[in-house]
């Protein structure tokens, strides 16, 4: 066989595994367009084999004329949908191809201790034009390698990619992190939302750069594990979301049981899940042009593309804290920094997340914003705290003068019921024979615990502020931050107002300052009844905001937590508010602050795996359920049956999640028995 021959099977081979390809993602081409494709190609291979080359070549020339009319028809405009599909082929290249392609001397970390060995999850130190990176991904692998479970790291996987990033700490390393995930893998043995948690608090305080690449599914907090970055680059046949499209489709779906390809289209729209969309959204810096049909493992011309937007990503970084640095990838240590420059850097990271975010600021709250922050001068503090003493004192006194008779219209008139008028079956009922109770008297007299066995029924937020802060000290701020609409999800503007009208609140978190057996503290409450205490913009703006305070005032947080997870209807700006309440607390305990974490029930999902699992003690209620993800969700994915406390918080005390599981009626103790191991002079 010549040169010319070879060749020429080297076209028909490339030209099947375009057929397949088209085939493979599978995103409303007709059979009959693709079936046309393969006609000229069964005739090229029957001319080879009979030795007509100059025929076989014009029946391939044929093929790539109909393959490009065919890719101008259905890939010119390709819907959220369509890009889902084309992100989730076997035939894109992986992690490891961008590391043997894009960079030299690669070579992989297996594992740094017995429990942090997970394939799904690769790294290694490798060369970029002569400087040394640190290298992270997920890795989808061949479609035999089950075991890499599609990309969806391990706990253990998490912090194998965290361990490898703080050693390339260590040697003034930049990291560069390949994103390709469906999400986390879901098993509460090894505390998944904990561990997630955790690296997007130590990546924040990483004092190399750190440049992320969403090469393909960028899904929920398994994407942001490896990924809160100073510089993201998105392929634009990836996609980055907070749930998958199935996911988002069961929600919206009018028939829960039966989902269309309809459901999927309307989720995949409604989520604003595309490169154009995260850039548009301010989450990512730079989307990188792929060819039509999406980048495969043979698109070799593509990979220097995305090496030379990678070397601009990290010259964007330092040029950002070096402004006199002339970027040049060649030179040595051409992207490290010096001590002085690593506080500048976190201060970058810190302010690239905090204004992501769409939210509603009222004009008083913006007012007393700017009064907050001109109060942090020093002169006017000075200035001002007699003043300000003075009158809260003189409110004190009025307070104490309104107390007896108060107290008197307490016991004349009682506490207005919240609750149904009916009885409630306790669900330990079959276990230990406890009797039906009357509503109000479950609440009012008993804090919502059964008399009998204990059993601590899900209580609202109202409850909580009156068992936690001592009477009348809790004052609340940033009431005027209020949820809104950012993506312009179906249905979701009519919902936040029913909302609103429900619990008249413009969002799930509540803040303020209360005292708690005397201690002065700020507390953040999150309201279940309120989009089930979803995170969301104005949630992660308000929960910054009190960190900011409680920093400025050298207070300690009180934060309590009853929340469904993250809200799926603002798509990837609620996923970055997990990035940015970790930052907060992060920096809060870089100030030297004390932040005390209460876990009731439910806490799952998003919240979990950010501000919730960062507390300096971690508490929970008895049977609250705490989890990843929820029990039915788990079960399908591991294709295993899961006991009825599988997430109670007695379980996950029992796996290291929580320090404490401390029954309703001691709560406000425990609280303030840890306040008392590390008592602050905040001002009262």
């Amino acid at each position: 066989m010549d040169i010319y021959e070879r060749e020429l099977f080297k076209k028909l081979d490339e030209a099947r595994d375009k057929v397949a390809y088209l085939r493979d993602i599978d995103i409303g081409i007709p059979a009959e367009d693709i079936e046309s494709l393969e006609k000229p190609l069964s005739e090229a291979d029957h001319l080879l084999e009979s030795d007509k080359t100059a025929l076989a070549r014009n029946r391939l020339e044929g093929f790539d004329a109909a393959f490009d009319r065919l890719v101008d028809t259905h890939f010119s405009n390709l819907t959220p949908r369509q890009i889902d599909t084309i992100s989730r082929s076997d035939q894109r290249p992986t992690t490891l191809d961008y590391a043997r392609e894009i960079f030299e001397d690669f070579e992989e970390l297996k594992g740094f201790e017995a429990n942090s060995t997970d394939p799904a999850i690769v790294c290694g130190f490798a060369k970029l034009d002569n400087n040394a990176v640190m290298i992270v991904g997920h890795e989808k692998g061949a479609f035999h390698e089950d075991f890499r479970r599609g990309g969806s790291a391990l706990p253990q996987g998490n912090r194998k990619a965290m361990q490898a990033m703080q050693l390339a700490e260590r040697f003034g390393t930049p990291v560069i992190s390949f994103v390709d995930t469906p999400g986390s893998w879901p098993l509460e043995e090894y505390l998944p939302a904990q561990c997630i948690a955790r690296n997007l608090e130590q990546q924040y305080l990483l004092k190399v750069p750190h440049v992320s690449v969403i090469i393909g599914e960028g899904g929920s907090g398994g994407a942001l594990a490896i990924d809160v970055s100073d510089y993201r680059i998105m392929l634009d046949k990836a996609y980055y979301s907070v749930i998958s499209v199935s996911g988002g489709a069961a929600i919206i779906a009018r028939d829960k049981r039966h989902i269309t390809n309809e459901d999927m289209q309307r989720a995949a729209h409604n989520l604003h899940l595309t490169a154009s969309d995260a850039y548009r959204l301010g989450v990512v810096h730079q989307v990188m042009q792929e060819p039509k049909i999406g980048v495969r493992k043979c698109d070799r011309d593509f990979f220097p593309l995305l090496k030379e937007a990678i070397i601009e990503g990290l010259s964007a970084v330092k040029t950002s804290i070096s402004p006199f640095y002339i970027p040049d990838s060649r030179m040595a240590n051409a992207w490290q920094f010096r001590r002085i420059q690593i506080p500048m850097l976190h201060k970058r990271r810190y302010k690239l997340y905090r204004r992501i975010g769409s939210y509603h600021t009222s004009i008083t709250d913006r007012v007393k914003h700017i009064f907050g922050e001109l109060y942090r001068i020093k002169w006017i503090h000075a200035l001002f705290t007699p003043v300000r003493k003075s009158m809260e004192i003189f409110r004190r006194m009025k307070l104490r003068e309104k107390e007896v008779p108060l107290l008197l219209q307490d016991q004349l008139q009682p506490k207005q019921l919240t609750y149904e008028d009916r009885w409630v079956e306790c669900p330990n009922t079959e276990i230990h024979d406890c009797q039906d109770i009357w509503v109000p008297t479950l609440f009012e007299e008993y804090m919502g615990t059964c008399p009998n066995c204990g059993y601590h029924f899900r209580l609202t937020i109202d409850h909580y502020i009156d068992l936690i802060t001592d009477s009348g000290s809790f004052r609340e701020f940033n009431e005027g931050i209020e949820s809104v609409n950012p993506l312009q999800f179906e249905g979701f503007t009519e919902k936040l107002r029913q909302a609103k009208k429900a619990t008249h609140r413009k969002c799930a978190m509540i803040t303020g300052y209360a005292h708690v057996s005397g201690i002065p503290v700020v507390v953040i409450f999150t309201d279940i009844r309120f989009r089930a205490g979803t995170l969301g913009s104005a949630e992660g703006e308000k929960f910054c905001r009190a960190v900011k305070r409680a920093m400025r005032e050298k207070k300690p947080i009180v934060a309590v937590h009853q929340s469904g997870g993250a809200r799926i209807e603002e798509g990837i700006l609620a996923l970055m508010q997990m990035v940015k309440t970790s930052i907060a607390i992060a920096r809060y305990k870089q100030a030297g602050g004390f932040y005390i974490s209460v876990q009731t029930d439910p806490t799952m999902a998003g919240v979990l795996a950010s501000y919730a699992s960062l507390g300096d003690f971690t508490i929970a209620e008895p049977n609250a359920q705490i989890g990843f993800a929820g029990i039915h969700v788990i079960e399908q994915t591991v294709k295993q049956r899961k006991p009825r406390n599988y997430q109670h918080s007695d379980m996950v005390m029992g796996r290291g999640g929580v320090d404490y599981v401390v029954k309703r009626g001691e709560l406000k103790e425990t609280i303030a028995r840890l306040l008392a191991l590390r008592k602050q002079r905040g001002r009262s």
